[in-house]
């Protein structure tokens, strides 16, 4: 007796429906480890007096990295405006750092360590931000010298070059900010961004873009770069950073929204 077509046309279906189902579950199953959620946050240089600090400690809790500057470093003696501003950013949950300029590996070590220890016993600081890093490998024994200085108390190193160093620097900090400069110049910059700080954890990497408008700045901080610290302002040269831009809770709300 021939067999009728329904039973296998059904039995046929039922097949290529698991067979779907088995190929569906493998996609995603394959697709959700390739990109974990990630949480970008600032990394504000607040070159600011102490009254600035706590009015922007006074804002919405939030991970920042937040950077001190009193006068082009630490200065000459303590100021108990700036530690009680410290302390408020602290309890604000931002991590501060002492701003200390390096000329490019120029400056005499012992005087960037001189202000390294100024704001470690001055301010209690969470880390050093050394401003004017070398990019080129050849001052690396430099940088090296003073990252094991902070490193052993515990302290954050963040060097900044402002531009993609030599491999050795992401050695020697816990950040390194690979890009500062205009909004103009900040995507072509990203495009041409090396592959293997592209491979960096996220974490690992700063940008600092000014000159930028409200829109130019929530685009930085969308741009599917590299970087887990993004700060846009709208300030221009040759101080970009002495006033904090007018979009910055928006901003800094963008920052956290997982992508």
């Amino acid at each position: 007796m021939k067999l009728s077509s329904r039973p296998r046309l059904a039995a046929v279906l039922a097949s290529a429906a698991v067979a779907g189902l088995v190929v569906v579950v493998t996609v995603v199953a394959n697709r959700s480890p390739e990109r974990k959620a990630t949480c970008r946050s600032a990394l504000i240089p607040a070159y600011l007096p102490p009254k600035a600090i706590v009015e922007l400690a006074r804002g919405p809790a939030r991970p920042r990295l937040l950077v001190i500057n009193p006068a082009s470093g630490p200065g000459a003696e303590p100021s108990d405006d700036y530690r009680d501003a410290v302390r408020a950013a602290q309890r604000s949950g931002a991590r501060v750092l002492g701003y200390v300029p390096t000329t490019y590996a120029m400056r005499p070590v012992g005087d960037v360590q001189t202000d390294i220890d100024r704001y470690l016993s001055w301010y209690g600081v969470d880390g050093v931000f050394l401003d004017e890093t070398s990019h080129d490998a050849a001052h690396l024994p430099y940088y090296a010298q003073l990252s094991r200085e902070i490193r052993a108390s515990g302290k954050r190193v963040v060097m900044n070059p402002g531009v993609p160093p030599a491999r050795g620097y992401f050695d020697l900090a816990d950040v390194v900010v690979t890009f500062e400069g205009t909004y103009a110049d900040y995507n072509a910059a990203v495009e041409r961004m090396p592959d293997w700080i592209r491979r960096q954890p996220p974490g690992r990497i700063a940008h600092l873009v000014y000159g930028a408008t409200r829109e130019q700045a929530l685009d930085a901080i969308h741009n599917p770069g590299e970087a887990g610290y993004v700060y846009a302002t709208s300030g221009s040269m040759p101080d970009p950073w002495r006033d904090l831009p007018a979009y910055l809770d928006e901003e800094e709300e963008a920052l956290q929204a997982c992508s």
